[in-house]
């Protein structure tokens, strides 16, 4: 029988062979912005990111929303502004997505959850997406825009080959680029090896697991992954920002969280940042005390997880950098 929340639906089986194709487009500068999960805020966060950018004279960036960038959005009107402003740009599906225009029998929340992800957190978010569901009815006319992004996109960036996914190669709720399965820095197994081979891309940018991390691989002239975590929330703690993968020719004219070049490309993790207290009042609002959202996600709404860029951050030595990150960051903090 299918376990909604843990069920990973036929529908969302993908092929890292899909990515071996004529790039989607050629830039200078990517944002790839995983997991803005309805925060409108954070929104506002990576849009002002692109004006620092134009400000200092660089080009201006394409962003590609790597989906579930709805989620806490359980209002109308706030549906309709954060689906209305991600579909100016480019995207792709993330399994919330996909379970809010195509669900799939037994699914539930469509995350796939794996067996470390305790039950309640899992009945927990397929509460959400019923509400979800619920809150964007008056939304359908999106809906075949939603339907219509892609699972996955590759771009190139220089001479670097970026495949864009939301889970994993082979699913769009697959958990086999999160953190727990990664081998040891410095190494790389049979299956990560196999991907890179079957992709012909050079970095995997990620999102869906919801722990950030880079980790570079021996593998031919090397590898990525790049794995946001989210932008729309914490992922370090004591930090309130979001974070998204940055991927150019030139270097940020803004602190990043770590980062590396690969073949001369600056592929790097950077903070989005938000009013913390204005997006709680609003999530408050949202999701009461004692709601499924606010007893999975508000202790990390405040606090962040418990993770620290020391632990994301599993780049060699000599390539890990860290450009001025303490800026904007509340004083006090630890890593």
């Amino acid at each position: 029988m299918p376990e909604p929340g843990r069920t990973c639906p036929l529908s969302y089986r993908t092929r890292p062979e899909d990515l071996d194709a004529a790039a989607s487009f050629r830039t200078q500068t990517l944002y790839v912005v995983g997991g803005l999960y309805g925060n409108v805020d954070a929104l506002s966060g990576v849009l002002a990111l692109v004006d620092e950018e134009k400000a200092a004279g660089l080009p201006e960036p394409d962003i590609v929303f790597n989906g579930d960038f709805n989620w806490f959005n359980v209002e109308p009107s706030l549906f309709r502004e954060v689906n209305a402003t991600v579909l100016a740009h480019r995207a792709i599906l993330g399994n919330v997505e996909l379970e809010l225009v195509d669900p799939a029998e037994g699914a539930g929340c469509g995350c796939a959850y794996p067996p470390w992800v305790d039950q309640p957190q899992v009945d927990r978010s397929n509460q959400i997406m019923e509400r979800l569901r619920a809150a964007a009815q008056p939304c359908e006319g999106l809906f075949p825009r939603l339907a219509a992004l892609p699972r996955q996109m590759r771009v190139d960036v220089g001479d670097v080959r970026v495949g864009i996914l939301h889970g994993d190669p082979e699913s769009t709720a697959g958990w086999g680029l999160a953190l727990e399965v990664m081998p040891d820095p410095g190494t790389i197994n049979a299956r990560i090896a196999d991907w890179f081979r079957r992709a012909e891309v050079d970095v995997f940018a990620c999102t869906h697991t919801c722990t950030a991390y880079m980790q570079d691989f021996p593998f031919g002239d090397g590898r990525l992954i790049m794995n946001n975590g989210a932008a729309g929330m914490p992922n370090f703690r004591g930090d309130p920002r979001g974070h998204i993968t940055r991927i150019s020719r030139v270097a940020a004219p803004f602190g990043i969280a770590y980062g590396r070049v690969l073949k001369g490309v600056h592929c790097a993790a950077v903070p989005v940042a938000w009013k913390p207290a204005a997006w709680l009042r609003r999530f408050d609002t949202l999701w009461p005390a004692g709601s499924p959202a606010a007893m999975s996600y508000r202790r990390r709404l405040v606090s962040g997880p418990e993770h620290s860029i020391r632990q994301a951050c599993r780049l060699a030595a000599a390539e890990a950098t860290t450009q001025n990150y303490g800026r904007d960051r509340p004083p006090g903090l630890l890593y």
